[in-house]
Order: C-alpha cells, then structure tokens, then sequence
C-alpha cells in the first residue's frame, strides 16, 4: 500500500471511529458545555475588544511598532515559561479550580486597567506590567482550559466539543474588534477595558455551576520536573504530535503575530489610525468564523495533511497581500484569509492531539502544543516590531509569506504531513 492510499485508509479509520464529528453542533444538548460555551464566547469576545483597544492605545502612547512587539513577548513569556507546568497541574489537580483562580487573576488585571485609564495613570510600562501578571494567569490557564473542556460532555462527544470550543474563540474573534471599533468610538477606550473585566464574571459564575465528568489523573508518585520530562518524551517520542507543536510555532511566529501588531501595521502599511486595526481584526474574525462553519459541515471530508498544507498556503497568500499594497481593502481581505488559515490550522492540531493522548496526558500534550503557539506569538511579534522600526513593517512581513513558501515546498517534497492522518499511537 503506498504512503497515498495508507493516509486514504487511516482517515477513513477515523471517521469510522468518531461517527458523531458529522453532527458537531449535538453536543449543545449537554447542559454545561452550552452554558460554558455561551459564557466563554461572549468573555473572548470581550478579551478581543481589550486586545484591539490596548495595542492601539500603546502604540498612540509610544508611536513605536517595537513596543507592540515588546509587551507581547513579555505577556506571553510567563505563559511560556509556566505552560509546561501547568500542564502536570492540570493532569493532577481539578482543572474547574484552576479556571476558577486563573480566571479570578485575569479579571484584577483587567479592571487594574480600567481604573489606572480612568485616572490617567495608564503609561506604557505599566501597561506591560500588568500583561506580564495576565501573561502568569495565561501559563495556567489556557492548558487548562483546553483539557477542561472535553470533561463537559461525555467522552463519545469530546472530540466535537472540542471542535466547537475553537469555534467560539473564532465567533468572539469575529465579535469583539468589531464591538471594539464601535465602543472606543462612542465611548472610549476605557469602556471596551470595562466591558473585558466585566464578563470574567460571568465566566467564573458559569464555571461555578458546571457539572464534569469524571476522568483519569496521572499518577503522582512522579514529581512534577519528572512528569513534565515524561510528558516532553511522550511529545517527543511520537512524530504526529511532535509535528503538532512546531507547525502551531510556525503559524504562530509567521501568521498569528501578525494579529498582534495590527495597530501598526494599519497605521505604517495602509496609513490608517491604529486604532483602524479593529477593522483588520474583525476582518481576520469573520474569516475564521467562516472558515469554522464550514469546518463543522465537512468533517472528515479531507485529511488532516491537505487540511494543514491548505492552511500553509492561506497563510503565505494573506501575508503576501498584506505586504503588497498600502490599500486598505486588501488589507482586509488579507487579514480575512489569514482567520480561515488560522482556523483550519487551529482544529486540524487541536483535534489531533486531543483525539490520540489518553485523558491522563491530556494536559501535559495540550501544554506542549500551545508551547508552540506562544512560544511563536511573542517571538514573531517582536521580531515584526522590532525590525519594523529599524526598516519596514512591510519588508518583515514579505519575510513571512517567503518562509511559508519554504516551508511548503518542503513539505510538499517530503511527505511528512501524511504522518498527521493517523488515528492511534503505540505506546
């Protein structure tokens, strides 16, 4: 059997084995995963507003791209450094719990936002200070969230809801820039702070109420340095999730930064106020949200190989006419493709990890996974910042769209993402 119709049987293998990945939207018959569904969308949606309103009102403060690129490397480094723990933690100990703190941490961070605004006491340093506390919450928190999730429904269902988990992250990304353009323009910057801090409320309130199932833990005769080894070495040890983590770290470090840095790339590329990078960012949102739609109706349809390749080669066409013209609709447009890339990327990784890893490693292969996606985020963006000030946002992102064009060709000449359409892994 050659590699071709070996990856053919395998993906067939997987729809067989999931039959319930056609009907995705069911799983809203579990009450708790709707309500957490319903109460998680509307807070990303709020965070979304926050992380249009705080990158533009930073870069008015500084006028430098550098400093963009700056606060998202020291927001996310604790995240970094921290995610491999937390990943053991989340393996151990109640993950409704952890929520319940981390969730607690990032709501103070916000509404010390709001009142520093409110008095005009908002510098830019400060501004990276309390990033770096949310960046802490953040390292525990989104492992966490995403072992959490599967334990909402049973385990027949867990796969669609975790598809539908990065589902409503994309509504919210598709939501929230666009509230965000309309609040800081009615109201200013300090409501679109108000509104974020606001609906972690609802978050914890939801998170109070929830019922999970029980799962397996890992055992704890392991101390914590030895099981985030014996996590590294099963990522490691198994090619499939390996792969995993380093294309969610070249889509993060190449593409999603992009997201990051928006403010100035409206401002220095389409020669728009930054605060016009709510338009880019509600553009990147619908193309994700679209690109989740048809994600739900077409399950099993394609491999994941040609659903990642796909996504690699959207990621090189929207960075390409990012950089191309100074006009602000293709701009847009984009952005726009760069939320379908993102997507189809996002659920490809997440349902491949979540789909092989038995529940007692769950957090452990989730935290190494997102090591790669904001280990790339951070980096990216202060590379973008960084020589951007020091030559041009726009020849950095011609960088981008040249390394995903690299990164294709080779691809495409090895095969490796074949590796990405099995179903099962020997232990």
């Amino acid at each position: 059997m050659s590699t071709d119709d070996l990856s053919g049987e395998l993906e067939a293998q997987d729809i067989a084995a999931h039959p319930q990945l056609k009907t995705s939207t069911s799983v809203f018959r579990h009450k708790s995963f709707r309500w957490f569904f319903i109460a998680a969308a509307i807070s990303n949606g709020a965070a979304w507003m926050q992380m249009v309103a705080i990158p533009a009102l930073l870069f008015d403060l500084t006028g430098k791209a550098a400093w963009l690129g700056f606060s998202s490397l020291i927001g996310s480094l604790p995240a970094v450094l921290l995610t491999p723990h937390a990943g053991v933690i989340a393996d151990r100990f109640s993950r409704k719990k952890m929520l319940l703190m981390t969730q607690s941490v990032q709501m103070t961070a916000s509404f010390s936002l709001f009142i520093l605004y409110s008095v005009d006491q908002l510098t830019p340093w400060r501004i990276v200070g309390i990033g770096f506390l949310n960046g802490i919450a953040t390292g525990y928190g989104a492992s966490t969230w995403q072992a959490f999730v599967p334990s909402l429904v049973p385990e027949e269902d867990m796969l669609s809801a975790v598809r539908l988990n990065s589902v409503q992250f994309t509504v919210a990304r598709m939501i929230g820039p666009g509230l965000a353009g309309i609040v800081i323009s009615t109201f200013g910057t300090g409501a679109a702070i108000l509104c974020n801090a606001s609906t972690y409320i609802l978050v914890i309130g939801v998170l109070l109420v929830v019922k999970t199932r029980v799962g397996s833990t890992a055992s704890r005769d392991l101390t914590v340095k030895q099981a985030m080894i014996n996590g590294a070495t099963y990522m490691w040890r198994h090619l499939p999730l390996r792969m995993a983590v380093i294309l969610a770290f070249i889509s993060s470090a190449f593409g999603q930064s992009l997201q990051f840095v928006s403010a100035a790339v409206s401002a220095r590329v389409f020669h728009h106020p930054s605060t016009d990078n709510a338009g880019l960012m509600t553009a990147l949102g619908v193309g994700s949200t679209l690109a989740s739609i048809y994600a739900t109706k077409s399950v099993g349809r394609f491999k994941r190989s040609q659903t990642v390749m796909t996504s690699l080669v959207l990621y090189c066409i929207s960075t390409a006419m990012i950089a191309a013209s100074s006009i602000y609709w293709i701009g847009l447009l984009g952005y726009f493709i760069s939320g379908i890339a993102h997507l189809t990327m996002a659920v490809a990784l997440n349902t491949l990890i979540q789909g092989l890893v038995p529940d007692r490693m769950r957090g452990r292969a989730i935290s190494f996974y997102l090591l790669g996606v904001m280990g790339g985020i951070p980096l990216g963006s202060f590379a973008i910042g960084f020589f951007g000030d020091m030559f041009s946002v726009r020849s950095v992102i011609v960088v981008d769209s040249c390394v995903y064009l690299a990164i294709i060709l080779f691809f495409r000449s090895t095969k490796l993402l074949d590796q990405l359409n099995i179903t099962s892994l020997e232990d």
